[in-house]
């Protein structure tokens, strides 16, 4: 990414993350939200803090006793000196808990949903930003899992850990006074042990997070290996690789388990400390009753102080669960965060008015790997309308310099120009508006054929669709498939041949009426006669925006030396750099490498094979 201020830059006017929200700053815009859930919360606990006082007052009226902490039947204003009231009370506490309990889940789960689905919003914006160099480096399984499993846990840390985070705090705020009044000493022998449920939480928390940092990281490793395996299953089966595949799932499968388990041994741990609040009833009961022989505390103060302990104790047990939640929804965030911290290479430039086409490059150097130069020194020259060919061996550098005018790789600064402009000085969306990339790997999305032809151009009309069907040859195949345009192309375009795929992706392209039009070997799959007859077509033009016929300039990379046969200039790259160029007659009279190449390809044509 340039230097300079990071606010202002955007991908095809998308601006990438310019934060990595932690868990407060997620939550900051659902503040209302949380306090109305709090709200309904704090009317729980005020239902549930009730009961225990009524049951005190219930034996009390049952052993004829007095109330040492005065009636709350009295102080509500309710008939006291009667168990039909208690009896009462505690069945409406217990009910209009039950549905104030429902709207605090309703509300605060909410909340947990709400940050998932605007986490994972921003995080697929950012990802569209991020150049193809990036995806290249980065398995597309394991994005998926960030973009589903991790945004879970986060969507868990919002909803489940949060409700009980917070309902830990304000159970433990409004009972220990209670408990506290109701006798001292008894009350600090029961709560002894609650220490040390929060020192085993504290030391418990460490181990979770680093565990489940390894479980999400495992999951990745398997989702990608599930993508892969089911993008290319013809392959598997073409090399009878199944059983090699299957036993390579099975060790990933095995790793996630291992890693599963030393996870859940870790949360394990603290069930033990969890459950030391159940101690802290027994001393109660043990305490509670020398009081009440001392005369401190009544049978039903004990009843009370104990079952105070018990709402204690819930929030206690679910410490650890509430710890492994948070510890996963925070591994989590910061795996989030690994994706929102990658900054794209490529970005928006200044210039946003139509593309003409004219193509000029000046020394070109570009780097497709650190220290690995895939274009040295490139000279190049084509003027609007005109045919450039490029030929060459594997790995000379044909694709780098089509990838570079689209804007696919980084280009150094004062090297390459389109229309007079340096290629880093175009907005990308004007460029790609104007540019027309073909690659030979065409990629096609599981939808209809029509949608996949209009694709860059939505509004296309019907009859432009079907001029560009048959610009491109694809007549005979669109009429053979059983619902014509509307037939889906499966997953990919696995239903459609090699050559019709790539040729749809032709058609799809030419659809968009670019000036500048960017073929990658896109038609090695198709015999030679008819690639050759295709770039004539779209030599000799088609209909603009303007409803003008124009010729777009076209840059064509093939292997087979027949297609850029009538091209203007023809130039042979070798190791990234232009050893010869001019028209083909011109090249095999010069008898050198493009000579060689047309040589090898004419003998190929004398024994039968299509090249």
């Amino acid at each position: 990414m340039p230097d300079g201020d990071t606010g202002s830059i955007t991908v095809m006017g998308e601006r990438p993350a310019a934060r990595l929200p932690g868990i407060v700053a997620l939550f900051r815009p659902h503040l209302a939200q949380l306090a109305h859930g709090t709200g309904w919360l704090l009317v729980t606990n005020l239902l549930a803090l009730a009961v225990p006082r009524l049951v005190n007052e219930g034996i009390a009226l049952v052993e004829g006793t007095s109330e040492r902490g005065g009636s709350l039947l009295a102080a509500l204003g309710l008939p006291t000196g009667r168990l039909w009231p208690v009896v009462a009370g505690i069945g409406l506490c217990a009910l209009l808990g039950a549905a104030t309990r429902v709207f605090s889940r309703v509300v605060l789960f909410n909340v947990g949903r709400d940050v998932e689905r605007e986490l994972r919003a921003e995080t697929f914006a950012h990802l569209s930003t991020l150049s193809p160099t990036w995806y290249r480096l980065h398995n597309v399984g394991d994005v998926m899992s960030r973009l589903t499993s991790d945004m879970t846990n986060i969507r868990l840390l919002g909803g489940f850990a949060l409700l009980n985070a917070l309902n830990t705090v304000i159970v433990f705020a409004a009972t220990l006074p209670i408990v506290l009044a109701l006798d001292v000493e008894v009350a600090l022998l029961a709560l002894a042990p609650f220490p040390l449920v929060i020192v085993g939480a504290q030391l418990t928390a460490r181990r979770v997070f680093a565990r489940t940092r390894e479980v999400q990281a495992a999951l990745g490793e398997l989702t990608t290996r599930v993508q892969e395996n089911l993008a290319g299953q013809t392959v598997v089966r073409a090399f009878s690789r199944e059983d090699a595949e299957e036993r390579a799932f099975a060790a990933c499968n095995l790793e996630l388990r291992r890693r599963a388990l030393r996870l859940a041994r870790a949360r394990l741990a603290f069930a033990p400390v969890g459950g030391l609040g159940a101690l802290g009833i027994a001393l109660a009961l043990y305490a509670g009753g020398a009081a009440v022989t001392a005369g401190r505390l009544d049978v039903g103060d004990v009843v009370e102080l104990s079952a105070r302990l018990v709402q204690l104790g819930w929030p206690m047990m679910a410490l650890g669960l509430i710890i492994s939640v948070f510890q996963r929804g925070r591994a989590s965030l910061l795996r989030i965060h690994e994706l929102l911290a990658a900054q794209p290479d490529i970005v928006d430039g200044a210039v946003a008015r139509p593309v003409l086409g004219v193509v000029e490059a000046r020394g070109l150097t570009v780097e497709v790997a650190p220290g690995r130069v895939g274009l040295a020194a490139l000279d190049i020259t084509v003027e609007r309308g005109r045919v450039l060919g490029i030929v060459g061996k594997n790995g000379s550098g044909k694709s780098t310099l089509l990838r570079a005018l689209a804007r696919q790789v980084p280009c150094p600064r004062g090297q390459l120009t389109l229309d007079g402009v340096d290629v880093n000085d175009w907005h990308l969306g004007a460029l790609h508006l104007g540019v027309g990339v073909v690659p030979e790997d065409a990629f096609l999305f599981s939808d209809t054929l029509r949608d996949n032809l209009a694709f860059g151009r939505p509004d296309a009309s019907a009859a432009e669709i079907e001029t560009v069907v048959d610009l491109c040859d694809l007549r005979r195949d669109v009429n053979a498939l059983p619902e014509g345009l509307a037939t889906l192309v499966g997953e990919r375009g696995v239903t459609l041949s090699g050559g019709q795929r790539q040729r749809v992706a032709l058609a799809r392209a030419i659809l968009t009426r670019p000036a500048l039009l960017l073929l990658d070997d896109c038609l090695s799959a198709v015999d030679s006669k008819t690639e050759a007859n295709i770039v004539a077509s779209l030599r000799r033009g088609f209909v603009g925006r303007d409803g003008a016929t124009s010729a777009p300039t076209l840059l064509v990379v093939s292997h087979r030396l027949s297609a850029v046969r009538e091209a203007d200039e023809i130039v042979v790259l070798d190791a990234g750099r232009v050893v010869e160029r001019g028209t083909h007659e011109a090249l095999l009279a010069h008898g050198g490498l493009y000579a060689q190449l047309w040589g090898r390809e004419q003998r190929r044509r004398a024994l039968g094979a299509d090249v």
